[in-house]
């Protein structure tokens, strides 16, 4: 396994309308879903997204291939119940997104316990699914991959792997930061356990101690004494594996509680989630005790068009793009363009059209011009771009530091 640093990415793209295929004529109204956790910390990671979408839509004016392309407020669907994401809520959602004709496309969900539960129904439904944020491998390879599908793959995501982003965790804190001992704890969800057991196999293999591997699902209550255990190991670091609302911060502070606040604390995207001042945010939850706290982010965070992109999001929103809100527009420039090559098609109804996107938004022969540069996707619906950012804390905001790029 080789992590290198990324070169530049060649410039932003913003998909022209003409490039969407099907000419100008007026071919009716369809609908895109967003299906994200609404409540809670995990909030402050899908608000991002759902910016992101607004704004490619509103760049795109809310055209594609013909068609007038819309997001009613009625299909930005919520898969959280008391404060964190939920498998079966997601799963019915993606049940209303199926049973509903007009809706020939859907960006999300957030976590990657949730898209195992939407993958089979918007599969069986033909629907083009493009997630900015799952990284769990197994949504897209192996037999765990093949148990989703009963049909031609409809699911493709801009993000990468955690068979990356733990790795390049593992390689930042060993390589640069120089620690040697680390002391592992997982949510037991999906994405956590997945991408923590990914790092630990890579920080073993460049020589680490990982001192323990804790698992402690979300209910956990008491992470003092958990913490407590685990300084009597001596670890000079920790890996934590999740998101915020899965314990993030509060395994932060209890580590600063018992005497750990001073080893590097690391985690993965779900705790790059807004800075200090986003409520409910790992940095707004952990405040002080997060100085010496970094994050990965699966996908790449500095390219070309990002100045432009911030500047553009600061004056539509009023807020900086934070998190995923790039990979959130992204996704919607690849469902536009899917959009756009399925008009020229000329598909008799919804029914048809959704068919033709879901072929055209999972073809490995196209290339996609997107704001994170071009993306091409294998047939397992996982992006070209392997490339994973690295972010530390300052003045209460995650700092981009570098990227990596998987070879």
């Amino acid at each position: 396994m080789k992590l290198t640093k990324v070169g530049a990415i060649a410039g932003i793209a913003v998909i022209a309308l003409s490039a969407c295929g099907g000419g100008n004529a007026a071919k009716g109204t369809v609908k895109i879903a967003i299906d994200l956790p609404l409540q809670g910390s995990e909030l402050a990671a899908s608000q991002p997204i759902i910016n992101g979408v607004k704004l490619a839509l509103k760049d795109a004016g809310g055209k594609a291939g013909g068609y007038t392309v819309e997001l009613p407020q009625a299909a930005i669907y919520d898969d959280a119940i008391n404060g964190a994401h939920d498998p079966q809520t997601g799963a019915a959602n993606a049940t209303k997104i199926a049973g509903d004709e007009a809706i020939i496309g859907v960006v999300g969900p957030l976590n990657s316990s949730v898209g195992k539960a939407m993958i089979p129904i918007t599969n069986e439904a033909g629907v083009l699914q493009c997630s900015p944020a799952n990284t769990n491998p197994d949504l897209t390879k192996g037999d765990p991959a093949k148990q989703l599908r009963t049909k031609a793959n409809n699911y493709i995501r801009v993000t990468t792997t955690d068979d990356v982003q733990g790795p390049a965790a593992s390689q930042y804190l060993y390589d640069v930061l120089g620690k040697k001992a680390v002391y592992i704890i997982d949510d037991t969800e999906t994405f956590g356990k997945g991408v923590a057991d990914a790092f630990e196999a890579d920080f073993k293999q460049r020589g680490g101690t990982v001192v323990k591997h804790d698992a402690a699902p979300k209910t956990t209550q008491d992470y003092v004494s958990i913490m407590t255990a685990a300084k009597g190991l001596n670890p000079d670091s920790i890996y934590f594996g999740g998101v915020t609302a899965t314990g993030g911060a509060r395994i932060l502070l209890a580590a600063q509680q018992v005497g750990l606040g001073d080893v590097p604390y690391v985690g993965p995207d779900g705790i790059n989630d807004g800075s200090g001042a986003t409520q409910d945010s790992f940095l707004n939850l952990a405040g002080d005790a997060a100085k010496n706290a970094y994050s990965t982010l699966a996908g790449i965070g500095e390219f070309p068009g990002k100045a432009d992109f911030d500047a553009a999001y600061l004056k539509e929103y009023g807020i900086a793009a934070t998190g995923y809100a790039g990979l959130g527009y992204a996704c919607t420039q690849v469902v536009l363009d899917a959009i756009g090559r399925a008009a020229a098609t000329n598909p008799a109804d919804n029914a048809a059209l959704r068919e033709a996107v879901r072929a055209a938004g999972t073809a490995t022969d196209h290339t996609y011009k997107t704001i994170l540069g071009d993306i091409t996707f294998d047939a397992n619906g996982d992006t070209s771009q392997r490339i994973v950012s690295i972010y530390s804390v300052k003045d209460a905001d995650w700092s981009f530091l570098t990227q990596v790029d998987y070879k």
